[in-house]
């Protein structure tokens, strides 16, 4: 049987599929996180755990599969395992599965970091496919795992059970696809073990089988650490600091406030663009978190009206949280004027505040940007034309510029997204043949976005006029050009490019914010 090719549609699809998949577990992770257990008996409590520590582990691996499936990971951001949070979503989740079979479960440690460097999405899928196996040829007794860091820094990984073990036959080839279970006498798939193995080895580990002397199975697993894997607790990184936070989720707010909380911050939640917008004009925040799709006003105008403002508001340090993956998005997120990205689900306190601080010591916006034309390129454009064919030459390229300006204006309306494609596929042309970097780069990511399954308009109105201004910067210029035909000069140099991190232009407010919304 052949799989298909996984072509750029299938991406597209891909994407959109992975933004509803995060928004729905963002949803159930903040709601099962918001539950207090002091206020349900205890039956239903254990089950409530064990559905959050799922979810919070069904977002690892989505997340995992997602950044597989693109190959995308310019916002994924560095994975660790926060110990005493795993060990107890361990626990809640197999001490439950286990009693269902009526067996027991133990998990036990040894010398484990507070924070162990390593992704919780690989440590968690090789702990549920080992787990799952001894729960599923075990008869009675316990199931016991245990987590220990080596003297040779290494993380090992144990799992025993009770059962019958492993005959020399099914040990002679556990780790493949298919193998016969002397456990159980029955043929089975083996994909199990084979997905450990699998990960273990791209992970440059060891794994090891055999039988205990008192009975039962033994699978160890190492697992290298880098070098500094252990580091020690620290305080609170966001201690004192005041954090808007605006999200039209109620649950997101306030699973966002009580992260943000715990690393120490003070939290004012808004529900929309408007209230923050009016927070922001009444008090001073250290910062914004914003997600990006609310009404009334979605966080892209929000981040662009901050970046507009004439006093001190404007660099105000912004983090943009969305559920959206695509790199349009992604672009016009930046290109608006926020410092950092965060995807949903959030699931972790420190994490996100680890995020905060990297907008909060970003770089300055106001070093210098590269030159809106490449003066080598246009300089060379001009002496391959030659004196008697250069004017010629600008002055085809003045109306093809205009016509194109025309196109895109006439496309934009609806939008026609066909009448999108040829017009920036023309832009890109054009603007690679003046060395024309800013508007090269508007071109593409517009050309890219018309060719998506479903277009996103928010993200278009966004671009549009960025891509407008450096057309008319542009055709002025040429314009310039054309009356004087000489080799580029400083004197004719227009300002400087709108690179991602400082793109803004006006952007209209929404005929239909609902209907508008963007990444």
């Amino acid at each position: 049987m052949s799989i298909p090719a996984f072509g750029p549609q299938d991406a597209q699809t891909v994407t959109l599929l992975g933004h509803d998949l995060r928004a729905a577990l963002s949803e159930v992770i903040g709601g099962l996180r918001l539950i207090d257990p002091a206020d349900i008996p205890a039956h239903p409590r254990a089950q409530i755990a064990r559905a959050r520590a799922s979810s919070e582990a069904l977002a690892l691996l989505l997340e995992q599969a997602l950044t597989l499936l693109l190959g995308d990971t310019s916002t994924v951001p560095p994975q660790h395992i926060q110990t005493a949070d795993f060990l107890q979503s361990i626990t809640l989740r197999w001490n439950a599965r286990t009693a269902e079979h009526g067996l027991s479960f133990s998990l036990d440690t040894e010398d484990l970091p507070p924070q162990i460097a390593l992704d919780p999405a690989l440590v968690e899928r090789i702990l549920a496919n080992l787990l799952g196996n001894a729960l599923k040829y075990v008869d009675s007794g316990c199931i016991r795992c245990t987590l220990r860091a080596t003297a040779d820094n290494q993380l090992q990984i144990a799992v025993q059970d009770q059962g019958k073990g492993f005959s020399p036959a099914t040990l002679s080839r556990l780790f493949t696809c298919n193998n016969y279970d002397a456990q159980s006498d029955k043929t089975g798939s083996g994909l199990g073990l084979y997905i450990v193995w699998d990960m273990v080895e791209r992970a440059g580990g060891q794994i090891t089988a055999g039988n205990n002397a008192a009975g039962g199975a033994e699978i160890i697993v190492h697992l290298p650490l880098p070098a500094a894997a252990m580091p020690q607790t620290s305080p609170p990184l966001l201690q004192n600091l005041r954090l808007l936070v605006a999200d039209d989720s109620e649950t997101g707010r306030l699973l966002l406030t009580n992260l943000l909380t715990l690393q120490g911050a003070q939290i004012t939640a808004v529900a929309d663009g408007v209230q923050a917008l009016d927070q922001l004009g009444r008090a001073r925040f250290d910062a914004l978190l914003i997600d990006i799709e609310m009404p009334q006003l979605n966080g892209l105008e929000v981040i662009d009206r901050i970046r507009k403002h004439p006093g001190a508001l404007a660099r105000l340090p912004i983090l943009a949280i969305t559920a959206y993956q695509m790199r349009a998005n992604k672009t016009a997120i930046l290109a608006a004027g926020a410092d950092g990205l965060l995807c949903k689900p959030v699931l972790d306190d420190k994490q996100l505040a680890e995020a905060v601080m990297q907008v909060l010591h970003r770089t300055d916006k106001a070093t210098a940007a590269p030159p809106q034309i490449e003066p080598s390129q246009f300089e060379q454009l001009l002496k391959m034309a030659g004196p008697q064919v250069a004017n010629e030459l600008l002055h085809h390229l003045h109306e093809d510029l205009r016509a194109a300006e025309r196109g895109l204006l006439a496309a934009s309306h609806g939008p026609d997204w066909p009448a999108v494609r040829r017009q920036s596929h023309v832009m890109i042309a054009l603007a690679g043949t003046a060395g024309a970097t800013a508007l090269h780069q508007l071109a593409k990511v517009i050309n890219d976005l018309a060719h998506q399954a479903t277009p996103d308009r928010g993200t278009f109105r966004t671009l549009l006029p960025q891509a407008l201004e450096q057309l008319d910067m542009l055709i002025h210029f040429v314009s310039q050009q054309t009356l004087t035909p000489a080799l580029l000069t400083p004197a004719l140099s227009i300002p400087p490019l709108l690179t991602p991190a400082n793109l803004t232009s006006p952007i209209s407010p929404p005929s239909n914010a609902r209907g508008e919304e963007t990444a």
